[in-house]
C-alpha cells in the first residue's frame, strides 16, 4: 500500500478534520497574528519594542494596533524602540515616518530609540525625513527625554 503526501491526503481525502500534526500550516492572518508586536502602557506613555524583523504585513498591523492603542488610551507619547532591527527597507522605512506623522496628528510625541548604525544610515540614503521625531540613543533615555517633554507641554499636545 502506497502513502499518499500529505498535500494529496488534504486534496483527495474525505471533507472531515484531520488530525492536528497532519493538517496544513496556519492561515496568512494567523500568521500576523502571532507576529504582533506588544505595547506597553506607562502613565501617559506607550512603549513598543520591535523584537522581529517586520514583515510588510505585520509591519501594517503594528501601525494600525499602535494607533488605534493611542487613540484608546488617549497617550502624550510614544517609544519606538527599535534596538533589534539590523536593517529596514523602504516600506518599513517609509512606514515608521508614517507612524510618527500620524501620532502626531493624534496628539502624541514619538521618541524612536535604539537606532542601529545601518537602520540610520538606510533612513538617510532613502531620503526619509522624521520632522517630527525625536530620537535617543537607547530605551531609558527615551522614556527620560519624552517624560520630560509631556510634563512641559502640560496637556501633551505635540
Amino acid at each position: 500500500m502506497a502513502l499518499l503526501p500529505v498535500q494529496a491526503l488534504i486534496l483527495t481525502g474525505p471533507a472531515r478534520q484531520l488530525p492536528q500534526h497532519v493538517q496544513r500550516p496556519c492561515a496568512r492572518e494567523d500568521r500576523v497574528e502571532s507576529l504582533r508586536i506588544p505595547i506597553l502602557k506607562i502613565g501617559d506613555i506607550l512603549i513598543a519594542s520591535i523584537q522581529v524583523n517586520l514583515h510588510d504585513a505585520s509591519a501594517v498591523q503594528f501601525k494600525d494596533d499602535l494607533l488605534q492603542k493611542i487613540h484608546d488610551t488617549r497617550a502624550k507619547g510614544v517609544i519606538i524602540d527599535l534596538t533589534a532591527l539590523d536593517l529596514v527597507d523602504s516600506f518599513i522605512g517609509r512606514l515608521v515616518a508614517d507612524i510618527a506623522a500620524m501620532a502626531g496628528l493624534m496628539g502624541s510625541r514619538v521618541v524612536i530609540t535604539g537606532l542601529q548604525p545601518a537602520v540610520a544610515i538606510t533612513l538617510v540614503e532613502l531620503g526619509l525625513e522624521l520632522p517630527r521625531v525625536i530620537t535617543a540613543l537607547n530605551l531609558e533615555k527615551g522614556l527620560s527625554v519624552l517624560q520630560r517633554l509631556t510634563a512641559e507641554s502640560g496637556d501633551g499636545a505635540a
